[in-house]
């Protein structure tokens, strides 16, 4: 997750043509200056600063000054302390919303795919079913291929699962009440109750399982991926042959699906607290988790 000191980085490097040495140093001092303030939860004096940043009082309030006038930092008018800006949190708002889900996601989709011998997966709601927007296979071996550009359920697949179960509960209903259940095998579930059911215990384990749900001898896992506002705005899952996908080894990809989707959505800005239904522990049974309703 990049610090709201990258992402005013980023933008002053665009409006610099030819820095010289001296403007890069300024820079960097105003960033690292930006970066104490974002990490302090209250307000900090001049003296804080220096001190903290090894920078004398007199550049402090230099820096400080500039970017007030800027509005990237506040100062209390009566403790004369000061906190970020409003634009910084402007900034920082329109930069998040400007992150490509997949291009962040790719080097992800890699290391799993290498980790665990099978092909990753990355969708998004589209339609109201799991739109498939990118895939990575492994070197070699047969893979469960499921190609860029897919419409799957959204009820019966592990990547639509995660993206249906952590949608705000009016939206979840109203996508619920469009579904047309069709039985692609004999575990697919087939009604709504059993699917609110379902996704309950999805969003208390914070993965979902495919086992031989959609397609014949194919087994699935996937976990949701947040953005910076809490809300989720895709999934990342692996697929593999049910000969080769045991339960032991969904064990094992359950903790490391889990982590990357974290690790994926901090990097879209999430952050814990903003996540709208905690995970269970990664020890839940892997039969307990794909529920009793298939």
């Amino acid at each position: 997750m990049l610090t709201n000191a990258q992402w005013m980085l980023s933008l002053v490097s665009l409006a610099i043509v030819e820095p010289t040495t001296v403007e890069i140093r300024s820079v960097t001092k105003a960033l690292r200056l930006l970066d104490a303030l974002g990490e302090q939860p209250g307000t900090l004096g001049v003296s804080e600063l220096a001190r903290q940043l090894e920078i004398d009082k007199s550049s402090v309030s230099r820096m400080l000054r500039t970017l007030e006038v800027a509005g990237y930092v506040e100062q209390d008018p009566v403790s004369q302390r000061y906190s970020l800006g409003l634009r910084m949190g402007i900034l920082g708002h329109k930069a998040l919303r400007r992150m490509d889900l997949r291009t962040a996601a790719r080097s992800f989709l890699d290391a799993l795919a290498e980790a665990t011998g099978e092909c990753s997966h990355i969708a998004i709601l589209a339609d109201q079913r799991a739109f498939y927007i990118d895939q990575a296979a492994p070197a070699r071996g047969v893979i469960v291929d499921a190609p860029i550009g897919t419409l799957a359920p959204v009820y019966c697949t592990a990547l639509g699962k995660s993206l249906l179960a952590f949608q705000p509960q009016s939206v979840q209903d109203d996508i619920i009440a469009g579904i047309q259940f069709e039985p692609y095998t004999r575990r697919t579930i087939t009604d709504a109750e059993a699917l609110r059911r379902h996704l309950a215990t999805v969003q208390a384990a914070g993965v979902a399982f495919d086992d031989e749900e959609f397609s014949i001898g194919v087994r699935c896992l996937a976990a949701p991926i947040f953005r910076y506002d809490g809300n989720v705005c895709g999934a990342i899952g692996v697929s593999g042959p049910s000969p080769r996908v045991t339960d032991a080894r969904l064990q094992e990809w359950e903790v490391l699906v889990k982590s990357m989707a974290r690790d994926l959505s901090g990097r879209l800005g999430w952050e814990p607290s903003a996540e709208p239904a905690p995970a269970a522990k990664d020890t839940r049974k892997v039969k307990e988790a794909r529920g009793s309703d298939i």
